[in-house]
């Protein structure tokens, strides 16, 4: 057999054989989850100026942009339709992050938030058009094998002795599943490499200056005083801006390698955490976060739950022991 041939058998076993990061894929619908959450509770009480009937001043804009606005769904001249879909949609987020009936949800979700995002292009980001993105690939992947009412139910009934219920073979499910995968990882890898050369075309990544001036802007200074701290220590601010810039152009190649992996994974989960801190950015920071999971191993978090176990173990125990002992001075 040719070394080609091998090859695509391997790559075959691997795409049809089982689904792979189940794991990470839970901890991605999470994110997103709460991702989307974010975007739409603190935003609640102004809908009708940012969605709504209110925002009809963005409308030439979005007719400019051509999208396709769904006004049979969102329809802006109805206040009270408009505001029984949006409350649709945060339920649906709402299940979608505990994971209920994911293969349901995840389609529903997807032409909601669609929807939403399609009337009012000025609130939109980068970080809006990854999760659109992202949503479309995971429609063919399995969400809630874990940490989700789904898994829960399921294991129930097996317990029952009612075995689970298949409307496709087991190949072909595994493969659609590992599909979305696949492209999920190449659509973050796409967002790095470009994002990395855009940063190499300009001079203040490359002196090492970016952050600085990206601190001092008054629009993202949720912390100011923080902020303030941070953009004073010159070493701090030269060593992150060329970490941040290296680690995503370089990460195409760096995930071929599990150390180099691993700390770059670490670096822009760091880099976003602050993003999400400093700038105020949350959604976009959770929806990449939950996307570099994805080249999370599910070995890797098993071996992760189990270094967990004693000390979850100790602080399970410390907190009975407080109780019985809250219970007794009653």
């Amino acid at each position: 057999m040719s070394r080609a041939a091998v090859l695509l058998d391997r790559v075959l076993r691997w795409f049809t054989g089982a689904q792979h990061h189940l794991r990470s894929f839970a901890v991605l619908r999470i994110l997103f989850g709460l991702s989307i959450l974010a975007l739409l509770l603190p935003s609640a009480r102004d809908r009708a100026l940012l969605w709504g009937d209110a925002s009809f001043w963005v409308d030439p804009e979005a007719r400019r942009r051509g999208f396709w606005t769904f006004d049979t769904l969102l329809a802006k001249g109805s206040p009270a339709a408009f505001d029984l879909v949006f409350l649709a949609l945060v339920v649906l987020a709402v299940l979608f992050t505990i994971g209920l009936g994911t293969r349901v949800v995840l389609p529903l979700l997807l032409v909601l938030l669609v929807c939403l995002q399609a009337n009012n292009p000025y609130v939109l980001n980068g970080g809006d058009t990854l999760t659109r993105l992202a949503l479309l690939f995971m429609l063919f992947s399995n969400l809630g094998a874990h940490l989700s009412v789904d898994a829960l139910l399921r294991r129930r009934r097996e317990a029952a002795g009612r075995p689970p219920r298949r409307l496709v073979p087991a190949h072909v499910a595994n493969a659609a599943h590992n599909a979305g995968l696949v492209l999920c990882c190449f659509q973050i890898v796409v967002v790095y490499a470009v994002s990395g050369v855009w940063k190499l075309s300009g001079e203040a990544w490359l002196e090492g200056t970016a952050l600085f001036y990206a601190l001092r802007l008054e629009a993202f200074q949720v912390q100011p005083l923080v902020s303030e701290l941070l953009w004073q220590s010159g070493l701090l601010i030269t060593a992150a801006t060329f970490v941040a810039l290296w680690t995503q152009t370089l990460f195409p190649l760096a995930v071929l390698w599990r150390p180099t992996r691993a700390f770059c994974l670490v670096a822009l989960v760091l880099m976003h955490l602050g993003i999400a801190a400093l700038l105020g950015l949350w959604s976009f920071s959770l929806a990449m976060i939950a996307l570099d999971t994805l080249f999370v191993r599910d070995s890797t978090w098993l071996a992760l739950r189990r270094r967990l176990a004693p000390a979850l173990s100790r602080l399970d125990a410390g907190l009975g022991a407080l109780g019985v002992r809250a219970a007794a001075a009653r």
